[in-house]
């Protein structure tokens, strides 16, 4: 042991103790007593006890006493999720017209003659189709427009689509199948309307998807 003491250096304990410490051989270490606690933690711990023990806690409340309970925060319902489409139309045949247009301008798709003569010229009535406006401006998912309504067509007009069914690359007037569904994707009503050449792509594609 008083080899062990010899090694630990006296520059090395000052790092842990500024006092100045004496070994004495044969002593043994005595823990310091402790202080009295003052008197007011003393009170302090014996108004915790009193507070706690089972007697106080189970104390009946007198008659006459009003018991103030807290008041209950109100529940706030969750806000509503963003509508995502706005959907018109009887869509009897299950014809989709997809579109991503402020509202102002979707409210007037049923009366665009445009339109309705491009729908006119596959053999297709205003009660034939479902007007569907992407009002949220993300990608539609085909999924989504399937739960929404029914799906035998889909005519896009400048409004993207996703799916996780296989499909080949979404091409401008080149019709792909989704699962059983045909999907011509067309630049926006505004653009081909006074776009000869993309109406003639255009009518191209609804030739081949509706077998004209």
């Amino acid at each position: 042991m008083a080899g062990l003491q010899a090694a630990i250096s006296s520059e090395f304990l000052k790092n842990f103790i500024p006092e100045t410490i004496f070994l004495v051989e044969g002593d043994n270490a005595v823990p310091a007593p402790l202080a009295p606690e003052p008197a007011e933690a003393q009170e302090a711990k014996a108004v915790e006890v009193e507070a706690t023990s089972p007697a106080t806690i189970a104390a009946p409340v007198p008659a006459n006493q009003v018991v103030h309970e807290l008041p209950k925060i109100p529940k706030k319902e969750a806000a509503p999720l963003p509508q995502k489409y706005k959907i018109s139309g009887q869509n009897q045949k299950g014809v989709v017209i997809l579109v991503t247009i402020p509202d102002a301008e979707f409210t007037q798709l049923p009366q665009l003659q445009f339109l309705q003569k491009i729908l006119s010229a596959i053999g297709l009535k205003p009660a034939d189709v479902a007007y569907v406006n992407n009002v949220s401006g993300e990608l539609a998912l085909f999924e989504e427009l399937q739960r929404e309504l029914p799906v035998n067509y889909i005519i896009s007009f400048a409004s993207r689509i996703e799916t996780a069914l296989p499909h080949e690359k979404f091409t401008l007037y080149n019709p792909i199948t989704v699962g059983k569904v045909p999907v011509v994707f067309s630049q926006a009503l505004s653009m081909l309307e006074h776009n000869v050449e993309h109406k003639k792509l255009l009518w191209s594609a609804l030739q081949k998807t509706f077998n004209l």
